[in-house]
């Protein structure tokens, strides 16, 4: 009776870098960081995943409409900005990110010189006026209303702020330590191929470098206003009829009537679930909610949904 032989298994590296590239934990970090529980659903983040995935592939088909009217083969940052030409909040959202990047690239550079003045130059405002996503802006301007922000209010960063406020007013080092990483996750990492495998881009098109800071950005906020719709859903579910001060309790406050020392006892969030994402997702593409849904059919539906993030 001959021995039994024993065949060690083989592992093929390749059946690691065939496996769908996902942002399923950074997507659960940034919900985190946005307010949600510090361990968030995984079905809901999977959920939210693929919203994120088909926003972004739609966004990019706009943009390449863009890029195919000014005869270009190159997507850039300005065929996403002319997407946000009709949301003066969100393009001026976009527009400070923009020049945080820009300003965190001008000080890693290796100084010249040592003087103060080199870091108080005066024609800091001129070298802004001469980044191409200003001068496009400027170009495309006829009004000058989209560069001027000092008239607007950006009530949406401001709710975000306040959430994130009462989730840390009672947080130990640790936890504090926790969400403050969360806040930094980003789709903007130094793995560029990673977000392009990702989204799966392809076409007669190509994707520039600037066009992908940007679209890593529209992703980023998509996931900030899933959180934002969800929560406002939950309050809804919370909300006790005929209570006037009922908004005191909700963890989504008003920022007009904000004032710290309501808040005196620390939030207590719920993981998200996926029936809160999907309720809110249902409101935000409902026709009913635009200015002709009343007089359109609920069955008729449109070529294309609502953006989140422009």
């Amino acid at each position: 009776m001959s021995e039994a032989t024993f065949v060690k298994p083989v592992v093929d590296n390749n059946d690691y870098k065939n496996e769908p590239v996902n942002y399923t934990a950074e997507i659960r970090q940034m919900m985190h960081g946005f307010g949600d529980h510090s361990e968030p659903l995984l079905e809901t983040a999977k959920i939210i995943e693929d919203v994120v995935l088909n926003q972004m592939r739609a966004i990019i088909h706009k943009a390449c409409e863009v890029a195919d009217l000014r005869e270009s083969q190159s997507v850039t940052a300005e065929d996403f900005l002319f997407l946000l030409r009709k949301d003066r909040i969100k393009l001026q959202r976009l527009v400070n990110y923009l020049k945080l990047k820009e300003f965190k690239a001008s000080i890693c550079k290796p100084l010249e010189s040592d003087s103060v003045d080199s870091l108080t130059d005066p024609n800091k405002s001129d070298e802004i006026s001469k980044l191409p996503f200003i001068k496009f802006l400027k170009y495309i301007d006829n009004t000058g209303e989209l560069l001027n922000d000092k008239s607007l209010i950006d009530h949406v960063k401001r709710k975000r702020c306040i959430r994130a406020e009462l989730l840390t007013r009672k947080m130990d080092e640790t936890r504090y330590l926790e969400f403050s990483k969360a806040r930094c996750v980003s789709f903007a990492n130094k793995n560029r191929h990673k977000f392009s495998d990702w989204i799966g881009s392809s076409g007669d098109f190509t994707i520039a470098k600037s066009g992908y800071t940007v679209l890593g950005y529209l992703a980023y906020e998509t996931v900030a206003q899933i959180v934002d719709l969800a929560f406002l859903v939950r309050q809804d579910q919370n909300k006790i009829h005929g209570d006037a001060i009922d908004r005191l309790r909700c963890s989504y406050p008003n920022p007009i009537t904000y004032k710290p020392y309501q808040y005196t006892k620390p939030v207590m969030t719920k993981p998200i679930t996926p029936s809160e994402v999907s309720e809110a997702l249902r409101r935000y593409w409902s026709p009913q909610l635009e200015m002709t849904g009343p007089f359109h059919r609920w069955s008729l539906r449109k070529p294309h949904m609502k953006f989140l993030a422009c």
